[in-house]
């Protein structure tokens, strides 16, 4: 009997942590109350941001969230409101190393290391791809031998219904100095994901 309970709990934890990880897409008609339900039962954590946005007229600034994460940098997820009625105008994902890195900069990492960002990005365009259909795209996620150069790079773009979705992945070990010019690495994958009628232009 208890080693069925302990199976079921693990279950449901699962399934909980798979449904959090995932992104909405269906911002429409969304508001920021709703956001409150969503990240509490994903049990994240509010943030507060010292600095402040400069947003198109209308745009509110954002209310953060932060998702803890085991194999990558935690998830930050911007929540953009319109001031009119409190609905979303347009939400952020963030996994970047540098907003938990010394001196706010990634390091150089071995590629065995970084592969869980391209397993996210992998997740994410599939949850994409199975709402919007097919989208644009350009680079590549195969060849891992370009994170040394920094030329690792992907964008994906969909667009239906109203709703419009930018997502990219950067991943580059390159660090060099020439001159007061520094290179540093850069860990990165963002998701947009705008109300299109909202009149915002993604940044």
């Amino acid at each position: 009997m208890i080693k069925q309970i302990l199976t079921i709990t693990v279950f449901l934890t699962s399934v909980r942590s798979a449904a959090y990880a995932q992104i909405i897409f269906d911002v429409k008609g969304k508001t920021m109350e709703y956001v409150k339900t969503f990240e509490k039962a994903a049990k994240s954590t509010p943030v507060f941001l010292e600095n402040t946005y400069l947003n198109a007229p209308g745009v509110g600034q954002p209310v953060v969230y932060l998702r803890e994460e085991k194999l990558l940098p935690n998830v930050l997820v911007y929540y953009f409101p319109n001031t009119r009625d409190s609905t979303i105008n347009y939400i952020l994902y963030e996994l970047d190393e540098s907003n938990f890195g010394k001196d706010q900069q990634a390091i150089k990492r071995p590629v065995e290391d970084l592969l869980p960002f391209i397993d996210r990005y992998k997740k994410f365009l599939t949850q994409a791809q199975a709402i919007f259909g097919p989208g644009e795209s350009s680079g590549s996620l195969d060849d891992t031998s370009a994170i040394e150069s920094g030329r690792f790079k992907r964008t994906d773009k969909f667009s239906k219904d109203g709703v419009e979705v930018e997502m990219y992945i950067v991943l580059s070990n390159k660090q060099e100095t020439n001159g007061i010019v520094s290179i540093t690495p850069t860990h990165r994958l963002r998701v947009y994901v705008r109300n299109k009628r909202a009149g915002r232009s993604l940044q």
